[in-house]
């Protein structure tokens, strides 16, 4: 199996663009926004990240499809596990009592 060499600039790019979606991460959380929109600019923004820390520095992006499958598969899973485990978490909430003091 043959590597494809990626040009340095290529690397560069990517980290100019991590950096510059951090610095958007900053800025939006001093703006004067509701809750649940921080919360989805966040994830956002931070799922842009994971992806090209994934396709370019992981290497996933010149990777065969048995790889992509594997990747598919278990951000398939973790989402099920998690989602599960806080859906979970919120119907079970109101299980236990409320005591004051604790």
């Amino acid at each position: 199996m043959s590597a494809r060499v990626v040009s340095p600039s290529v690397y560069v790019a990517v980290f100019i663009a991590l950096v510059l979606l951090t610095f958007l991460t900053v800025g939006i959380s001093f703006l004067p926004l509701g809750r649940n929109w921080h919360l989805f600019f966040g994830l956002s923004i931070g799922a842009c990240k994971a992806a090209l820390v994934a396709l370019f520095f992981m290497h996933l992006i010149h990777s065969r499809p048995s790889i992509w499958s594997i990747v598919w598969i278990s951000v398939f899973w973790v989402t099920v596990v998690l989602g599960a485990l806080t859906f979970s978490d919120y119907l079970t909430r109101s299980w236990i009592p409320y005591v004051p003091g604790h």
